[in-house]
């Protein structure tokens, strides 16, 4: 499972550190690539993006074989659910993942959000006893779930581990595996891949477990968000740690830590904003339109 879906993670990002290499942020300075940076995004992204991005396009194509499976047979109401359970589950673990990221931390979260992976692929595969057939519509909505969560904790970890002169590349390989995802979902479900084992379908909806794995694996020995770490739990101890092996240079580490304090003392001193003003506030108005506006035309 590591050397399959480590292949697909890490040429993306050694074309980004290549292009990095000619970035002026770089010119006279130490590169910020470092190999615990690589393994930590490479580990988010294919553990959580890729997952996301799997289960958006792994029912273009084989909602028609499944359906028709003679020991599955789901009708139309049954098939609706199926497509949109994902999103529903999305749903809900999109809203539930920023809180649970604050209270326990991004790298944990991420962790316990395979066991729904596990647990809706094992779901989704007992559908094929015919007593079971309706575990495949649960088993879709929980696998939802996790990737609802998996879209709101990965990018926020992978953006916090990440040096401000990268945020950009970096973040932009998190939108990359989501795209893979569906790439590889789309591919694999097409019509001369799926008949040639069609009573095996199951198993193209148990490919999932791969990257679990992965990042069950792997992402112990990542460590957790510095950013959370300082600003959440309040341990500038734990925090230096992490940047340490992050940036693998306890001076960098230090002047970053700096860069946090002074930051949170700011915030003291900024005024917040409420859910309201966001609507009443002509100012912030046009800043929320836009915003909107953006996320709508990209989607």
């Amino acid at each position: 499972a590591s050397v399959s879906t480590q292949s697909t993670g890490y040429p993306f990002l050694c074309v980004i550190m290549f292009f990095d290499l000619f970035s002026k942020n770089n010119v006279g300075s130490p590169s910020p690539w470092t190999r615990t940076l690589i393994l930590s995004i490479s580990v988010a992204i294919i553990g959580s993006s890729f997952q996301f991005g799997f289960q958006t396009g792994c029912m273009a194509n084989t909602l028609a074989t499944v359906s028709n499976a003679s020991h599955l047979d789901l009708g139309k109401t049954t098939q609706t659910i199926v497509v949109s359970g994902n999103a529903i589950g999305g749903l809900v673990g999109g809203l539930a993942a920023g809180p649970i990221a604050d209270k326990i931390g991004r790298k944990k979260l991420m962790l316990i959000n395979n066991i729904p992976v596990l647990v809706g692929t094992v779901l989704m595969a007992a559908a094929m006893n015919p007593a079971f057939k309706y575990f495949f519509v649960f088993g879709r909505i929980v696998l939802g779930i996790a990737s609802g969560v998996a879209t709101g904790v990965a990018p926020m970890y992978i953006s916090e581990i990440s040096p401000v002169s990268i945020k950009g590349a970096v973040g932009v390989s998190h939108q990359f595996m989501i795209t893979f995802g569906i790439l590889v979902g789309f591919v694999l479900s097409m019509s001369k891949v799926l008949t040639s084992f069609p009573d095996y379908w199951h198993v193209y909806f148990a490919l999932p477990v791969l990257p679990a794995l992965y990042q069950l694996v792997l992402l112990p020995f990542c460590p957790e968000s510095p950013n959370w770490l300082y600003f959440n739990r309040e341990r500038e101890d734990l925090s230096r740690e992490a940047l340490t092996r992050l940036r693998n240079s306890r001076e960098l580490a230090n002047i970053e830590l700096e860069e946090m304090i002074k930051e949170r003392t700011t915030a003291t001193d900024s005024v917040m904003v409420s859910f309201k003003q966001l609507f009443t506030d002509r100012t912030l108005r046009l800043t929320l339109i836009i915003g909107v506006a953006l996320q709508a035309l990209s989607s």
